[in-house]
């Protein structure tokens, strides 16, 4: 081990539980039971369901209905809970949204494991909420966060930062509603139940239970995103106003030296989106990265101008598109400061992430140069995600050289320690 573990009384007593909300958009739902449940209402009556029983549930007129396969009405509530005693029972549900609103967006069937509560909240969305232990929890996390064949070490960094994510989550109440602790998309991190899960996944989360990383021996946010594209962010470029640890206040190359350019100027961003440097996260130089990573350590879109000007304004008055011009940059190359110039007018864009949700889909980063093409316009990029934290491509190149998961932390999180979150954890 590395890095020392926090000293000092464990958070909890015991492994705990979350409840994390996995559907709030949808008013029909299927579902497939695998296994005996019951199902209870707000009216506390009990209902045994066999095994292979399939289910339609439909939010309508402030009740939920639900059907059996041959379209018969079992019972209508506002709200009801699936339990089932054995260990291997399940839910497929069918068509579950993922990345909404994102560029990857889309839906998949999946498969859930733990208690169910399905209910109308007060704006008569069907919210479905799964509860079940932290570390069952991250073992539908991490396959789903950095892949279930990326090597251990790296799957065991991700389940520390997944773990310590939740966490900081499940204590702040940061994405918590009434009935729920955690959300299981990018806004919280992806939680997409057991159709990925793998036994080096599952491993890793064993090995690593109940560590979380923390400075001063306090929990903290353990930031990660896909492909840094060569160098981390500065976390108040990208947040301001979140807490400013100091393993967030320095910005380096992904690289074991740590060294390379500062990339506050275009001039030098531009030369380094162009160039392929040695870093973990470059597939030129780390054949063990997966092809979605070697799709996002450099990137191109292209637009033409008139796709531009409707992409990125309602206003008429303010005419075509002329340029987008750079007023800040971060040492990782990303604007987190621009203006959006027109032929009649201008304004001003503050935040990287909202630079690229303008953009439909979202760009990958923002960290990328223009080029103007005659009446197209291409921009050329570096990454994915915000570049703050753990770099999850960097993190799997590490991995394969035999760098442990501590150490690949400590790359990532130079000032923090492990610490142990109950008592039953060893590190």
């Amino acid at each position: 081990m590395l890095f020392a573990s926090g000293m000092g009384q464990p958070l909890f007593n015991q492994e705990p539980e979350v409840r994390v909300r996995i559907i709030n958009t949808l008013d029909t739902l299927n579902l497939s039971l695998r296994g005996e449940w019951s199902l209870r209402n707000t009216g506390a009556s009990k209902m045994v369901l066999p095994a292979e029983t399939h289910l339609r549930l439909i939010n309508q007129a402030g009740q939920i209905s639900v059907f059996d396969s041959s379209g018969t009405l079992l019972v209508q509530s506002p709200s009801f809970m699936f339990r089932s005693d054995s260990d291997t029972a399940t839910v497929m549900i069918e068509s579950v949204p993922y990345g909404v609103g994102w560029w990857w967006a889309g839906v998949a069937d999946r498969v859930y494991e733990g208690a169910f509560h399905i209910y109308l909240s007060t704006k008569q969305e069907m919210n479905v909420v799964v509860q079940l232990p932290l570390e069952t929890y991250l073992k539908g996390v991490v396959p789903y966060e950095i892949g279930g064949t990326s090597p251990l070490e790296a799957l065991k960094a991700q389940a520390v930062t997944a773990r310590s994510e939740a966490i900081i989550a499940l204590t702040s109440k940061l994405y918590s509603g009434d009935y729920y602790d955690l959300t299981s998309d990018v806004e919280c991190q992806v939680f997409s139940g057991n159709q990925k899960r793998t036994e080096p996944s599952d491993l890793a989360v064993d090995e690593t239970a109940g560590l979380i990383i923390s400075e001063q021996g306090r929990p903290m946010n353990a930031y990660y995103a896909s492909n840094c594209g060569g160098r981390s962010e500065l976390i108040q470029n990208v947040w301001p106003g979140r807490n400013q640890l100091k393993s967030y206040q320095v910005s380096h190359t992904d690289n074991r030296r740590q060294s390379g350019p500062r990339l506050k100027w275009s001039w030098r961003a531009k030369h380094w989106i162009k160039s392929s440097p040695e870093v973990y996260c470059n597939p030129e130089f780390n054949s063990a990265l997966p092809s979605w990573s070697r799709q996002n350590f450099r990137w191109s879109r292209k637009f033409s101008v008139q796709e531009l000007t409707d992409m990125l304004t309602d206003d008429k008055e303010l005419g075509q598109f002329r340029r987008l011009r750079v007023l800040k940059r971060g040492p990782s190359g990303r604007i987190y400061k621009a203006r959006i110039v027109f032929e009649h007018g201008k304004f001003s864009v503050d935040g990287e992430l909202a630079l690229r949700q303008m953009f439909s889909p979202s760009l990958r980063s923002s960290a990328f140069y223009v080029e103007r093409q005659g009446d197209q316009v291409v921009l050329h990029g570096a990454g994915w995600g915000h570049g703050v934290g753990m770099c999850q491509s960097g993190a799997i190149a590490q991995a394969a050289t035999g760098r442990t998961f501590d150490q690949i932390l400590k790359h990532y999180y130079s000032k923090a320690e492990l610490l142990n979150i109950y008592e039953t954890a060893t590190p």
